[in-house]
């Protein structure tokens, strides 16, 4: 069996959370207990965590497709990488403020 193509995942986590953002925009949805803010934080450092790690699996393919040749592949990657250490980063800090909240 081929494997399938990874790319609607983050498409499918990109919508949901686009739709959360425009219904507390827009009074559909909003942070009303503590429970649901943390919960959130919680799924959102799995996010970061989980996208950390695709960013590097995307950066790895990259380099073994050959795209990494030419002076804007390798910006490519670069910036790949480092939108991987600031997915990274974020997950820490959700980690911190999680640990704050009761």
């Amino acid at each position: 069996m081929a494997p399938h193509n990874p790319a609607q995942h983050p498409k499918i986590a990109a919508d949901a959370l686009n739709r959360m953002v425009q219904d507390v925009r827009t009074g559909r949805a909003e942070w009303a207990h503590p429970h649901t803010v943390r919960q959130a934080v919680d799924d959102l450092t799995r996010l970061s965590d989980a996208m950390a790690t695709a960013v590097q699996q995307m950066t790895a393919a990259l380099a073994q497709l050959g795209h990494g040749s030419l002076p804007h592949q390798r910006q490519s990657a670069a910036a790949l990488h480092m939108a991987g250490q600031a997915a990274t980063t974020a997950a820490a800090q959700l980690r911190l403020a999680r640990r704050g909240m009761h």
